[in-house]
């Protein structure tokens, strides 16, 4: 065991990366209005730290390492941020104030929410001990290498912080199956469709609009999976359109919030991509239902959105249309009400007959969104799984009535990913690739390196299972031996306007208070070694940009503070403290995640600014956990998992305990 004096806070920031090209952007504009005086303040500081006339722009930047460049090796790095410190401290405390205000007054003009949000506090905070710009994207997120890029995201970002080498992520398995051909052999894929065509039943999915490439989400979906499904029932199964169902779920939230319909940059208007899909196999009519994510992805047990997605796949609900044409002429006139994609209402195409689309008992339903978080309420309500939906429901302070799941369809469902264990156990459910956790998880192998010491997980409700099932390494619960304390704080609901994620905005914030207030008891409690939380409004009301902009830096504003919060009640305690981000979101201007870095912040107890321990100064998220280990006391050369240090896809601490 090691010392119960070394302890460690894991503050994760969902949402908040920064942008090179956009804070340069504020900058030089910043720099050509500053008065002369001033800018000959900034040049002679630059020059007396042996820097030229050039360079003092970078004083302007309002966290040091944001002027770096990607890759920059430590020796220049550590130069380059001490010679920043060391000139900004000779600024005279006006001159600095007046920066401050400009490069505000700047950012907010070009729509840059980090700097806007005047959130000086954290700027300090960061700048006063070890920050390093961090990889939350593409192939360090476990993603296929693409570009661009695909964005990071919470479940793969959770999964890569709690984990101390690359954690492969489940798309790429995926896509690999699809290029080696085992795909088109998956046994649960091949056998719900030839039983479908045994049986005489109509075979229907699901998927979420949007993954064509990296930079156009590839969050929950991708559409190469969706084109190797239509082959496989299309063209291996040579199954009639007439017997298909597809229920397309439209994004607008990891994608621009109207590329069902608008094309942009090579991307988007995924609606008329379908249509060309479905078109190859002469099978446009196999779209049956459109409805926006909020509805039928929620994730937080919301049982109004499960019931009404429920109806819309049953026929009950569902704004009646004929074609692909005259849906995307409702969808554009949402639009043009100020409704973005996640939010478009039930849609369902008529059939042939004119009736329109509906489940039959026995039929087939494969969900082919990979992402677990966001098919739990949908299949749980498919299957029948009244008990774990109540069950789930409760914990979050949303109580149902249920009695509608009690259906008797019986259907056959394939799951493209396994959703939740309960789900094969108890309902029969089948999984075409199954989930496997991670051995080299910070958690799973806590028993190991802290033996008898207890670990706390805190989260708001929205986020639960980032904070739970994604940072053990795809596991529901604690490995055995784990003394695990785990705290869930429901989210806004529906007593508060808050009846989809789309109006969070209502209350930026979210719960980072209450979030705040429990750390600080828990650090006040002495009891656990590690306490890790995750704070969510940077990157739920981040998805509700551009439009919602003033509640963006609100909710950037209350991360700030209760990092602040935390730092210093965890350096009061003696806590060390670790600071990073998923993946980037809040600083585009944009509902999209980004493939921007994040930071992550290191903060000694004392105010002592630790050593760089890597030779380049960037770190990657499975970065995070060895330095955890090593900060505890924890962390072994010798450790087999770790032991390829010079791997890059093998996470190191990064800097020294000290």
């Amino acid at each position: 065991m090691a010392s119960l004096e070394r302890k460690v806070v894991l503050v994760v920031i969902d949402g908040l990366g920064f942008s090179r090209e956009r804070s340069l952007g504020v900058v030089d504009a910043a720099w050509d209005r500053l008065n002369d005086q001033d800018r000959e303040f900034l040049v002679a500081a630059a020059i007396g730290v042996g820097r030229d006339v050039r360079w003092a722009k970078n004083l302007l930047y309002t966290v040091h390492v944001e002027s770096l460049q990607q890759e920059t090796s430590t020796v220049l790095a550590v130069a380059w941020v001490s010679d920043l410190k060391t000139a900004s401290e000779t600024l005279d405390p006006e001159l600095r104030s007046r920066i401050d205000t400009l490069i505000e007054k700047v950012a907010n003009e070009h729509r840059y929410v980090p700097w806007a949000s005047g959130a000086h506090d954290l700027s300090k905070l960061r700048n006063s001990h070890l920050t390093l710009p961090t990889s939350a994207a593409g192939i360090w997120a476990g993603f296929e290498d693409l570009d661009p890029a695909v964005q990071g995201n919470s479940e793969t970002g959770h999964l890569q912080i709690g984990n101390t080498i690359l954690a492969p992520q489940l798309p790429l398995e995926i896509t690999r199956a699809i290029d080696s051909g085992t795909f088109f052999e998956n046994p649960a894929l091949n056998g719900i469709i030839s039983r479908a065509s045994k049986n005489g039943r109509t075979i229907n999915f699901c998927v979420l609009l949007s993954g064509v490439g990296g930079g156009d989400g590839r969050v929950h979906s991708a559409w190469n999976h969706l084109e190797a499904f239509c082959e496989l029932v299309f063209v291996r199964h040579k199954i009639s359109p007439e017997h298909v169902q597809m229920q397309a779920i439209l994004d607008g939230r990891d994608s621009v919030a109207d590329s069902s319909l608008v094309a942009r940059n090579g991307s988007g208007d995924f609606l008329g991509r379908l249509q060309q899909l479905l078109g190859r196999y002469g099978a446009e009519e196999s779209l049956a239902w459109i409805i926006g994510r909020s509805t039928a992805m929620d994730r937080d047990y919301r049982e109004a959105s499960a019931k009404q997605d429920f109806d819309h796949l049953m026929g009950s609900v569902g704004r009646p249309v004929s074609g692909f044409e005259e849906a995307r002429s409702v969808i554009s006139r949402y639009h043009g009400e100020g409704m973005t994609d996640q939010d478009i209402p039930p849609i369902s195409i008529l059939r042939r007959d004119q009736s329109v689309p509906t489940l039959s008992a026995g039929d087939a339903f494969v969900d082919l969104n990979f992402r677990s978080d966001r098919q739990r309420s949908k299949i749980g309500s498919l299957a029948g799984a009244r008990a774990f939906l109540e069950k789930e429901g409760l914990v979050r302070g949303r109580p149902w009535d249920g009695s509608w799941i009690d259906h008797g369809l019986g259907l056959d469902i394939c799951a493209i990913a396994e959703y939740h264990p309960i789900f094969e156990v108890e309902y029969g459910v089948a999984v075409a690739f199954p989930t496997v956790p991670h051995a080299d998880n910070i958690l799973a192998r806590w028993p190991e390196s802290n033996a008898g010491d207890e670990y706390t997980l805190i989260a708001e409700s929205v986020k639960a299972s980032h904070m739970g099932f994604f940072f053990r390494g795809r596991r529901e619960g604690p490995v055995s031996e784990a003394s695990e304390v785990r705290l869930v704080i429901p989210s806004h609901g529906d007593e508060d306007g808050v009846r989809t994620d789309t109006d969070f905005y209502l209350h930026p914030g979210m719960r980072a208070p209450e979030i705040t207030e429990q750390v600080q008891v828990a650090i006040e409690s002495g009891r656990s070694r590690l306490i890790c939380c995750n704070i969510a409004a940077p990157d739920m009301v981040g998805h509700l940009l551009p439009a919602r902009y003033d509640e963006a830096k609100a909710a950037y504003r209350a991360a700030a503070n209760a990092l602040v919060r935390i730092a210093n009640s965890a350096q009061s305690r003696g806590y060390h403290m670790v600071i990073t981000s998923d993946h980037g979101n809040i600083e585009d201007d944009t509902s999209a995640h980004s493939v921007n870095d994040v930071l992550t912040t290191i903060i000694e107890p004392g105010g002592t600014v630790l050593d760089v321990a890597v030779p380049v100064y960037q770190a990657r998220l499975f970065d995070v956990a060895p330095t955890i280990l090593s900060l505890l006391g924890s962390y072994s050369q010798t450790d087999t998992s770790l032991a390829a240090y010079d791997d890059p896809f093998t996470g190191r601490p990064l800097a020294s305990s000290g």
